[in-house]
C-alpha cells in the first residue's frame, strides 16, 4: 500500500508539472501578442525583426532542448516508478473490492436477508421456528429448528455448493430459496456478497479442532485423550487405509458422539441432521404419529452391504461430486459435503480463498463415523439424539 501511494503521488506531481508548464507557455505566448495598430505589413510575423542567428541557434535553442530533456527525464523516472508500484496498486484495489463485498454481505446477513435471525451472529448457529405439516398440508406441530453454524461451512462445501443452497434453499426446512434462480429475492451479485461475508467469518483449522476436541472431552475425557493420541500417531502423509485407528469400542463411542450431536456448532458437524428425520429439531427417531418423516439424506441402515469401508470413508472424507457416481449406480448431488478435506483448496486461480487442505474432521474421527454407521443395523449403536457417554477401553495403538 505504501508503494502504491508513493507512485500515485509521483504521478500527480508529473501531471502537475506538465499542466503548469503548458499554462506558462500559453501565458507567455499571449503576452507576446501585439494589438492590431497600424498597417498589416508592419504586423505580419514575417515582416517583424526576429532573433539573429547567433541568439536563435544559441540560447534560444539550448533553452528548448534543455526543457525537453528535463521533461523527458521526469517522464523517464516517473514511468518506471509507476510500473513498479502497479502491483501494489492492484493489490490495494482488490483488497478494497473484497472489503466492499464483505461489508455489503454483512449488511445483507444482518439487515437485508436477516440470516442472523436463524444462523446467529458471525454465523455461530442458532434456531428458527418452523411449522411441520403433513402430506396434505395440515398443521402437525410447531418446532424449533436448529440452524447450523456457518463459520465452518466453506471447509466442507465448495463455493458452488454454498451458492446452490443459497439459491435453491432446502425444501422441508426453514432454509428458503434466496437466489433468483430458485425464485428468491436476491440477485446473483447479492448472493456473491453473502458468500464473501461467509469467507470473512470462517474459523481457523486450529479453532475447529479445539471445538470438536473440547466437546468430546466434556462427554468422555479418556476417549478424548485416546483420540488425540491416535491423531498424533497419524501425522504426515498417511493413506487412510494404513492409518492407526481407535479400538472398535472407541470408534463406536466417538462415532455416536459425532453422528448424533446437535450441540456442537449447532449441528454443523452432525450427520443425523441430514440422515435422521427429526434430528434438526430435537425429535430424532421419533416421527409424528400423523406424519411419515423423511430426512434430507438416505437412511444409512444397511450401508455396510452397499459399500466397502474404503468407499464409505471416501464418501465422508471427500463428499459427493454432482453428477458423478458413487457406491452402486448412485449419482452424486451438491448436498453431501466432504468433512475430511477442504473442497475449496487449489482454486486460487478462480479467485477462491484457500484456507489450507484440511477439513472439519480428522482421520480418526471420520473412521469412527464410518464404524458407527456400518453398525446401525445391530444393537451396538444407540439411536439417540443425545451423544453417548459410554466409557471406552484404553487406546490400543490402532488396528
Amino acid at each position: 500500500m505504501i508503494l502504491a501511494t508513493t507512485q500515485r503521488a509521483i504521478g500527480f506531481v508529473v501531471l502537475g508539472v506538465v499542466v503548469i508548464g503548458f499554462i506558462v507557455w500559453l501565458i507567455a505566448n499571449l503576452r507576446a501578442a501585439q494589438d492590431e495598430v497600424g498597417a498589416e505589413i508592419e504586423l505580419a510575423p514575417n515582416r517583424k525583426p526576429y532573433l539573429d542567428d547567433e541568439e536563435l541557434e544559441g540560447s534560444k535553442l539550448n533553452l528548448a532542448l534543455f526543457s525537453a530533456a528535463g521533461l523527458l527525464a521526469i517522464i523517464g523516472v516517473a514511468l518506471p516508478l509507476y510500473w513498479l508500484g502497479e502491483p501494489g496498486r492492484m493489490d490495494g484495489a482488490i483488497e478494497s473490492f473484497d472489503d466492499t463485498f464483505v461489508r455489503r454481505g454483512l449488511d445483507l446477513y444482518e439487515e437485508g436477508a436477516q440470516c442472523i435471525n436463524c444462523h446467529g451472529g458471525n454465523g455461530s448457529g442458532g434456531q428458527a421456528t418452523f411449522i411441520i405439516n403433513d402430506q396434505n398440508g395440515n398443521f402437525v406441530e410447531q418446532v424449533s429448528w436448529i440452524s447450523p453454524a456457518l463459520n465452518d461451512v466453506l471447509y466442507r462445501y465448495d463455493e458452488e455448493q454454498v451458492r446452490y443452497v443459497l439459491n435453491f434453499g432446502r425444501p422441508g426446512s426453514p432454509m428458503a430459496a434466496w437466489g433468483t434462480p430458485g425464485g428468491g429475492p436476491l440477485t446473483t451479485q447479492q448472493i456473491d456478497y453473502l458468500i464473501a461475508y461467509m469467507w470473512s467469518i470462517q474459523l481457523s483449522v486450529e479453532e475447529m479442532r479445539a471445538e470438536v476436541d473440547d466437546f468430546v472431552r466434556q462427554i468422555d475425557p479418556d476417549l478424548a485423550d485416546r483420540m488425540q493420541q491416535v491423531r498424533a500417531s497419524n501425522e504426515g502423509e498417511i493413506p487412510p487405509l494404513e492409518a492407526n485407528r481407535l479400538s472398535f469400542e472407541d470408534e463406536i463411542a466417538l462415532g455416536e458422539i459425532l453422528f448424533n450431536n446437535q450441540d456442537l456448532s449447532a449441528g454443523s458437524y452432525s450427520c443425523s441432521r441430514c440422515h435422521v428425520a427429526g434430528a434438526s429439531y430435537g425429535q430424532a427417531y421419533e416421527p409424528f404419529e400423523r406424519l411419515q418423516m423423511d430426512a434430507f439424506g438416505p437412511d444409512l441402515t444397511g450401508i455396510e452391504d452397499e459399500a466397502t469401508e474404503e468407499q464409505h470413508f471416501d464418501l465422508i472424507w471427500n463428499g459427493m461430486t454432482p453428477g458423478e457416481g458413487y457406491f452402486s449406480r448412485r449419482q452424486g448431488n451438491p448436498q453431501m459435503p466432504g468433512f475430511g478435506v477442504n473442497r475449496n483448496t487449489g482454486q486460487e486461480d478462480e479467485g477462491v480463498p484457500d484456507l489450507g487442505p484440511e477439513g472439519q474432521l480428522t482421520m480418526e474421527q471420520v473412521w469412527a463415523i464410518v464404524t458407527w454407521e456400518r453398525n446401525m443395523s445391530n444393537d451396538l449403536t444407540v439411536k439417540s439424539p443425545v451423544a453417548g457417554t459410554a466409557q471406552s477401553p484404553t487406546f490400543n495403538g490402532g488396528r
